[in-house]
């Protein structure tokens, strides 16, 4: 997850960091959200595919999807995470934390996350698109997911309305080149928990599918979510808040994810 800036409106809404953001409680409150029918780990991913997920920066792997990645892990799937940025400019240009530093934090940050989780088979493709601006480079993204995706694969994105524009980028990207290779596309909220409200009419619900996680690999995925210090911590270097306080934190505290299928 990257920050929202005036430097980085969404394409939908470039006021999107003026609207209010869904508290938790909210959500869990919900009732569409409650009746999301259950899914088997298998139903997504069937034992003979890969599974490849498309992160757009390093967290994103892990906010969405620890738990799919533990399941995947535990029944001998070959997987391919396929890290599009670096998330290099999740702080302001005035930061101690500059962008070459956070170039090589952020990603060693999702390593230590991937071993909090007990993910050790796992490849990872670093694309190395520029931070905030996976727009413009949507093309590129394209034809690099052509070159690296497999016919029968499963893919894994980030929803393409999910309300931030890295992320809607990738969502598209992944769509088209999945289309195009013969893959199955599936999308997931990330940004979503955050700035949509539950009744917003563009949340697919029929799409909707609910993975368990069992307390262990709710205390893993937690511990796993704990290594981006990055994004956890305040930058006393300038006074911002946390990228990711714990009000947004709280919505991938859950004992489930949510794809869209």
């Amino acid at each position: 997850m990257a920050t929202l800036t005036e430097e980085t409106p969404t394409a939908e809404n470039p006021d999107m960091t003026d609207h209010p953001a869904t508290d938790e409680v909210r959500w869990r409150d919900d009732p569409q959200l409650a009746k999301v029918p259950q899914v088997h780990p298998e139903t997504l991913v069937s034992p003979d595919s890969r599974a490849v997920i498309v992160a757009p920066h390093p967290d994103d792997e892990v906010l969405g999807c620890a738990g799919l990645l533990m399941h995947l892990a535990r029944s001998g799937h070959e997987i391919l995470l396929i890290a599009v940025s670096d998330g290099e400019r999740s702080h302001s240009s005035e930061s101690a934390l500059s962008s070459d530093l956070l170039s090589h934090v952020r990603p060693a940050e999702t390593s230590e996350a991937l071993r909090a989780l007990g993910i050790a088979n796992i490849t990872i493709m670093r694309a190395q698109l520029p931070d905030s601006r996976v727009g413009e480079h949507q093309r590129k993204l394209q034809d690099l997911l052509g070159a690296y995706l497999q016919r029968g694969d499963t893919v894994f994105a980030s929803w393409h309305r999910d309300g931030h524009p890295d992320h809607e980028a990738v969502g598209l990207a992944s769509r088209d080149a999945a289309r195009a290779i013969g893959c199955r596309l599936i999308e997931i909220p990330i940004w979503m928990w955050h700035w949509r409200t539950p009744e917003h009419h563009e949340i697919p619900w029929q799409r909707a599918r609910k993975l368990a996680l069992d307390p262990d690999m709710q205390a893993r995925k937690k511990a796993a979510l704990e290594c981006y210090r990055s994004q956890l911590e305040p930058d006393h270097s300038t006074g911002n808040a946390a990228i990711l306080p714990p009000e947004v934190l709280a919505h991938f505290h859950r004992d489930f994810e949510i794809y869209f299928v």
